[in-house]
């Protein structure tokens, strides 16, 4: 039987590890010994943050504290993913305690992390040695922008990879004829690439009608944790906090229009999610969004460094027709339409040669 383990040591909840967390599920439906194994530190907020998945409790998770741990995780398997930087580290360090015929080992490469520290910090260093550590490893990524960088940063050819949304949360519902325009954004104060700032000024032009009427909702952060951290929040805009995935999923079932106003995203999943659930997406035209939203066709791309640039696609969005409305929330979900977690573990098993 086909084993593989993947080394995620985070607290999940957020955009990559359910990426992780669904395709593993799909793998062991399709008859693949997989698992995640995660560090003793995140261990229990991850089991908290994916219960919904019977696996997740049930030993499909695996803890280690230290690489003789891990090499003792990793020893009997047949291949060995990294998910994030220090996950390669991890699987260095413990690869260094075994004896005996090595794995195959693969890096999912779900965002360029040297991008998010400063440069020539101990903190980049690290997120670009990643990329040498591991000896005839795979790579793989969900974008064609973040398999560019790999090739041209660092010379590895990355294959490409299907990423995939639970179709099973992320999905139309009929809304009520009528209704006033909904506008919802992602707010993550403690993510400087995702503009934050930038964020919350046009929520707050949105709900003082600069767009005319439209209800502006931000999730990600309460007013609470906004005012803690020296951020306004602005006078209109409802805060709903932090979500759960069904949550996200819940409000961008009920919502017309989607802003990630990030300065890049090296694949895109909430815009993707909020195809899957006929909301309109404006994003980044910088990244891996392209690769699936078609501006004026399925969403909208814009310079998020730009406000005109912005202003100018969300005029567009918001000025739309209902019969515009109706012809591109349709190709919006038929963009997405094939980003299940089966045809995204397939592609992952076939990447790293084990299908």
């Amino acid at each position: 039987m086909t084993r593989l383990a993947f080394v995620l040591p985070v607290r999940g909840g957020a955009g990559s590890a359910h990426s992780v967390v669904q395709e593993v599920s799909a793998m062991r439906d399709l008859g693949v010994e997989a698992r995640i194994l995660v560090n003793a530190a995140n261990a229990e907020g991850f089991r908290e943050n994916h219960a919904r998945f019977d696996w997740v409790l049930d030993g499909g998770v695996g803890v280690f504290d230290g690489p003789q741990e891990l090499g003792r995780l990793i020893a009997g398997e047949g291949a060995v993913v990294a998910t994030t930087a220090s996950s390669v580290h991890c699987i260095a360090r413990a690869a260094e305690t075994l004896q005996g015929p090595a794995f195959r080992t693969g890096y999912c490469v779900q965002d360029y992390e040297p991008l998010f520290h400063p440069e020539g910090s101990m903190e980049q260093d690290k997120a670009l040695a990643s990329f040498s550590l591991l000896r005839g490893c795979t790579y793989i990524a969900r974008s064609n922008w973040l398999a560019e960088i790999v090739h041209s940063a660092h010379g590895h050819a990355a294959a490409l990879v299907v990423p995939s949304i639970d179709h099973g949360l992320f999905g139309p519902a009929r809304r009520a004829e009528g209704a006033a325009l909904r506008v919802v954004a992602m707010v993550r104060p403690g993510t400087p690439r995702r503009a934050p700032l930038r964020t919350l000024r046009l929520l707050g032009r949105l709900a003082a009608g600069a767009f005319g009427p439209v209800e502006a909702i931000g999730f990600g952060a309460s007013g609470e944790e906004l005012a803690a951290l020296g951020m306004e929040p602005p006078a209109g805009v409802t805060l709903t906090g932090r979500l759960s995935q069904a949550g996200v999923a819940g409000l961008l079932r009920e919502a017309d229009a989607f802003l990630d106003l990030s300065d890049f995203q090296a694949f895109g999943r909430t815009a993707a999610e909020a195809m899957a659930c006929g909301c309109l997406p404006l994003a980044p035209r910088l990244g891996g969004t392209v690769d699936f939203l078609e501006d004026g066709v399925s969403g909208f791309l814009a310079d998020t460094s730009d406000e005109a640039s912005v202003d100018a696609a969300l005029r567009r969005l918001l000025s739309l027709s209902e019969s515009e409305r109706r012809r591109m929330r349709l190709a919006a979900l038929d963009a997405v339409a094939d980003f299940t977690p089966v045809r995204a573990a397939i592609s992952e098993l076939r990447a790293l040669g084990l299908g």
